[in-house]
């Protein structure tokens, strides 16, 4: 074990663990120059994201915090609350559930399913995550409700994926080891490996495990030596203790105890490295029955009051009062939607009830005591009062929102305005110059013709004519472009790649939906979309070695868009560790240009696949 020192005395264990960076340090700097709530956002779940394949508990947890912590910042975009109020849920969720934070953990995938739009992939993926949690917790019943609630709707490939995981783990945990074995056996012959290689694995450590818990010793081992450093290369952390663990367990087994007290003291030191509480217990568990084994009742003893010191912190570090009542809403959702209405009818007639009777202690009262109505008069007329200020005061804040609107609609009425003038006069003077000075021109060159028989002299100015009468039509034809003229667009998309099919073999299919759309794109938007094109093609031609390109442009009329989806089946490249080239910075600029979004998806042997959503022009 060259990067684990492990010693262990009477009283303690000492450990020496090492934490593999596995985000950028570019991401850190960037977020700490970052002063925009929206770039903040964007960045702090970049950086989340990048610990979800090795399900780093802390950091997941800790960027799931301050994701929820930004969000406060938002204003005026519900829709992008909503969006990172999740993910933060989700992070937040990930981090507890790693760290043995079970009913925390349920605490934040419920409040996501609240939240999340039903049947949505988010949601999908709240209630697999609740699931997986009920079953640590092994709260078998519960965790059995929701996988049968979403077998009907988990139908999208990768949630389809998760969803046999967790089922699997579901049947093992119920003794169902004929079931979990033929579910993950099928589940693994039909996996696209490449693009699902973490769930791959998981499926194969589960089926390790359930070797190994039906007696299949060697079997198991094989299993495990065949993906464990597979593990760790990925950065998939969380499986490679996991590994670690069943392994010891095996050995333990096999009664090979110094090996297993080796693995199992390495799996040890990994998961308080990283935070694996709910590993770290496990791994004690195991070492305890390791030391029980061989009669090292000492050493047992000192775990099992560490293990009882990691129960009580899980204990401690949890708020039961706020985890429960989630669940109780949760599990009474249904029954409060059907007696909402029923409520606001009891509280309403409850006002009108406690309103009649404060009238009458009123009109009682009055009649032996006259100064008291006066009193409350002035009190409704004092409370009346503040409620007319109050309205006064919210008006003006509306008026002041509504005037503020109107003059951005105005400005951006008047660009577009601006745009469309500027586009009519640039036309009317390349017309001009084309047709009445040009024709005029034109005109002299016939006349002064006429004359160079008679006045050879006459042939220099012809030739000066000449060369103005060039630059006239230039001058025109730069404010129109002549390939843009009859807003054949898709046409000059085809003959460019006519003429690139003339010196390769590299089959190019190209595809324009609907190809009126696209041909009515502005004149801008036309010449940028062609440009791209370009750099995607020669990109290919130079670094791809791709046999075949998939290019599509499609105008979406409900997204009031156009995109742009490129593929080919070449050698690919590691988005990690591959430069960007001035090709794909040029296409980068292009897109920002028109505020629009640019995706890149690519793998060594995989081929690339590049999308481009820009929004449409008016």
């Amino acid at each position: 074990m060259p990067s684990l020192l492990w010693s262990q005395n009477e009283n303690n264990f000492t450990i020496f663990g090492h934490t593999p960076e596995v985000v950028s340090k570019q991401l850190y700097k960037s977020l700490r120059k970052a002063k925009a709530p929206n770039d903040r956002l964007v960045l702090l779940d970049s950086i989340a994201v990048q610990f979800l394949p090795s399900n780093n508990a802390d950091s997941l947890f800790y960027y799931g915090t301050e994701i929820k912590k930004e969000v406060l910042n938002l204003k005026n975009s519900t829709v992008l609350k909503d969006k990172y109020n999740l993910k933060a849920l989700y992070y937040r969720g990930l981090g507890a559930q790693s760290m043995g934070f079970l009913d925390e953990s349920i605490g934040y995938f419920i409040e996501g399913i609240t939240l999340a739009e039903e049947n949505s992939i988010i949601f999908q993926r709240f209630k697999l995550a609740l699931a997986e949690t009920y079953i640590l917790k092994e709260e078998l019943e519960k965790s059995k409700a929701i996988l049968d609630e979403l077998k009907p709707i988990c139908i999208a490939p990768k949630m389809l994926l998760y969803f046999k995981t967790t089922l699997s783990n579901y049947y093992i945990y119920t003794g169902q080891f004929e079931k979990a074995e033929q579910l993950i056996k099928n589940t693994l012959q039909s996996i696209d490996k490449a693009k699902s290689l973490k769930v791959f694995l998981r499926l194969k450590t589960i089926l390790g495990r359930l070797k190994r818990m039906r007696g299949q010793l060697d079997e198991a081992l094989s299993i495990f030596y065949e993906i464990k450093n597979q593990t760790l290369n990925e950065g998939f952390f969380d499986i490679y203790i996991a590994i670690t663990l069943n392994e010891g367990e095996v050995y333990n087994v096999k009664g090979d105890y110094e090996v297993a007290e080796m693995i199992l003291s390495t799996a040890y030191v990994n998961a308080i490295q990283w935070n694996q509480l709910n590993l770290e217990q496990r791994v004690i568990r195991a070492l305890t029955k390791l030391y029980v084994s061989k009669e090292d009742y000492r050493n047992a003893y000192h775990l099992k009051t560490k293990l009882a010191a990691i129960n009580y912190k899980v204990i401690n570090s949890q708020n039961q009062r706020f985890i429960k009542d989630f669940e109780f809403k949760y599990e009474t959702l249904n029954k409060e939607k059907k007696i909402l209405t029923l409520q606001e009818d009891k509280v309403n007639k409850e006002r009108e009830i406690e309103y009649q009777k404060t009238i009458k202690y009123a009109i009682l009262i009055g009649f032996f005591i006259l100064l008291i109505p006066i009193i409350l008069l002035l009190i409704v007329y004092y409370q009346k009062l503040q409620t007319q200020s109050l309205l006064a005061k919210q008006q003006e804040v509306l008026s002041q929102k509504e005037m503020t609107s109107i003059l951005q609609t105005q400005e951006l009425e008047l660009v577009k305005n601006t745009i469309v003038v500027q586009n009519k006069e640039r036309d009317r003077i390349a017309r001009e110059l084309h047709d009445s000075i040009g024709g005029n021109i034109a005109g002299i060159k016939l006349q002064m013709n006429n004359l160079l028989d008679s006045n050879p002299e006459v042939g220099t100015l012809l030739g000066q004519l000449e060369k103005t009468y060039q630059q006239v039509r230039d001058i025109s034809h730069s404010l129109i472009p002549n390939e843009f003229k009859e807003n054949n667009f898709t046409a000059l998309v085809k003959n460019y790649i006519a003429t690139l099919k003339q010196n390769n073999t590299v089959v190019i299919n190209f595809d324009a939906y609907p190809e009126n759309a696209v041909n009515a794109l502005s004149y801008t938007l036309q010449s940028n979309i062609l440009n791209i094109v370009k750099e995607l093609i020669t990109n290919a031609f130079k670094h791809a070695s791709a046999n075949e390109i998939d290019l599509q442009i499609s105008v979406l009329q409900e997204e009031n868009s156009v995109e742009i989806l490129y593929e080919d089946d070449g050698v690919g490249f590691e988005l990690k560790t591959t430069t960007k080239g001035i090709g794909i910075q040029n296409i980068e600029y292009r897109v920002k240009i028109f505020n629009g979004k640019l995706s890149i998806d690519s793998a060594l042997n995989r081929g690339t696949v590049i999308t481009i959503s820009i929004p449409k022009q008016d």
